[in-house]
């Protein structure tokens, strides 16, 4: 059953949690309290419909007609659903307000997963239903028949606005379900992407909690669901590799064991990196990491280009040599290289690319004679290239920044955010925890919002945004143009090394 947004849930939904459980085919429906999803086209008369259809549809008149005819209201279906759970499921606000009146109660179980209908307006991602429901004495901290409270289903169907909601009302970041299990190791074990393990990480969610049966920290947790994006914040966070389970597994121990050589080679790797943290060698090359990572690049397409241009007919030998160069290389990396070193690769590339592009032309292309006019042009080139390069890295994306009194502000002002409607994800970052114009983005490489954000560039390693984007275009520009003129003077030194050897000339 597709629970579309704003469309009436009809027909057998008693596991319709299962459903959304699954998958989640839900979309927030809105933050306004006043909206209310769209009805169909009545196909018939409502004035026959039973209370449940009523409810369905939101048909207000009908359902206080049955009531007070004489129907109970806390009297479930023969699905054991309560009328309040048909309209809390479908965002009907009235309905609650006019049900709870009635003697409705807000916290009773029912359908087969035994949950309330805070439950089930949370997994439709209802904040407008969810506020009106806290306001009328549902307990947040009531367990389904999964075990799971209302801010562990909002981080496992990933509504961050009303998990920032909840733990503005009071609910612990940290709590743990009937299970025994945080918050954080639900996003961890169960969400692929970052912005969940992010959002509670950034609301002081603790990475060392364990749970109650397996003591399983929230990397355990990632580790044996195979997550790496949430691996990869929690190591970030300070999550130890070392941390034991009730086995005695380390999280590097899980990894061998769901035979994950990607995971295995990230924990590792932090581990030896923590262990070299405070070397002098490490230190320097963190320092200076820009210009080693360049001149690593530069050094090792150089010392490629001389060994293919070696005047040896033997392709062995020269193959024999790129392959200690990139062992070389790769020794390198391993001994010194850290996450932030790494992250400039790309860019490094490209750089040590243009870099020997300017050599080849001046040293090769330039001695052969161009005209003036071509030498001003390939200038003019190379010039606009650097250039542009250079104000796309040094100019501002975009990027929304806040203070941190502001943040702390918006932070206390969750509940009246809610309240206001501007907990829209349109307009409220849950991971910077404050508002953000339209067409903002959040980048989690740059871990901010930036306005127009086009997309985070390796290349150039930031984000192109508002402010630069017309700086990065004529990048690319130019940089075609840089790469058309290399093409151009390839060609015209092969045709005169052709015409010197069929001249007679010497190779």
């Amino acid at each position: 059953m597709d629970w579309s947004e704003g469309e009436t849930v009809l027909g057998d939904t008693r596991d319709g949690c299962h459903h959304a459980h699954a998958h989640a085919h839900v979309h927030a429906h809105g933050t306004n309290l006043s909206q209310q999803p769209k009805k169909r086209p009545l196909m018939d008369d409502s004035s026959s419909w039973d209370i449940v259809k009523a409810s369905q549809f939101g048909v207000l008149e009908r359902c206080k007609e049955l009531v007070e005819a004489g129907y109970d209201v806390t009297q479930p279906d023969k699905e054991n659903v309560t009328l309040l759970h048909w309209a809390a499921i479908n965002n009907r606000l009235e309905l609650v307000q006019y049900y709870v009146s009635k003697g409705a109660v807000v916290d009773q179980l029912g359908g087969d997963l035994s949950s309330t209908p805070l439950h089930w307006a949370i997994r439709q991602g209802h904040l407008p239903m969810v506020i009106h429901l806290t306001r009328y004495g549902a307990d947040p901290s009531v367990a389904d028949g999964e075990g799971y409270r209302a801010l562990h289903l909002a981080i496992l169907f990933q509504h961050l606005a009303i998990a920032a909601y909840l733990m503005a009302k009071g609910q612990e970041v940290d709590g743990p379900d009937s299970n025994g299990q945080t918050p954080l190791m639900l996003a961890a074990q169960k969400i692929i992407g970052p912005e969940p393990t992010n959002f509670l990480i950034k609301n002081d969610a603790s990475v060392s909690a364990v749970d109650k049966v397996n003591r399983n920290t929230p990397l355990h947790c990632a580790v044996l669901a195979g997550n790496v994006d949430a691996a990869h914040i929690l190591l970030e966070a300070g999550a130890s590799v070392d941390a034991e389970n009730v086995n005695g597994h380390t999280p590097i121990d899980l990894a061998h064991q769901v035979h994950s050589p990607l995971l295995v080679h990230m924990l590792t790797h932090i581990r030896q990196e923590r262990i070299q943290t405070g070397s002098r060698c490490l230190r320097t090359v963190s320092r200076y990491k820009v210009f080693l990572q360049f001149l690593l690049c530069t050094a090792t397409f150089g010392s490629a280009g001389a060994i293919l241009d070696m005047d040896s007919e033997s392709w062995l030998l020269k193959g024999s040599l790129l392959c200690c160069l990139m062992g070389v290389v790769n020794l390198i990396s391993r001994r010194f290289g850290t996450s932030a070193f790494r992250s400039l690769l790309p860019a490094s590339t490209l750089m040590a690319s243009v870099f020997w592009m300017l050599v080849t032309w001046c040293v090769w292309f330039l001695p052969d004679g161009p005209s003036t006019t071509l030498q001003a042009l390939f200038a003019l080139t190379a010039t606009g290239l650097l250039y542009y390069y250079l104000r796309t890295c040094r100019t501002d994306p975009g990027v929304v920044r806040a203070t941190e009194e502001e943040k702390k502000k918006v932070g206390k002002n969750v509940l009246v955010l809610a309240e206001a409607g501007c907990l829209d994800p349109r307009i409220f970052c849950t991971s910077c925890m404050s508002k953000k114009p339209m067409r903002s983005s959040h980048c989690f490489c740059c871990d901010a919002c930036v306005a127009r954000q086009d997309h985070h560039s390796i290349w150039t390693n930031c984000c192109i945004g508002a402010r630069n984007h017309r700086y990065f275009v004529l990048f690319l520009f130019f940089l075609m143009l840089t790469g058309a003129w290399m093409f151009y003077g390839c060609v015209t030194c092969e045709r005169l090394h052709l015409f010197r050897v069929c001249d007679g000339g010497v190779v």
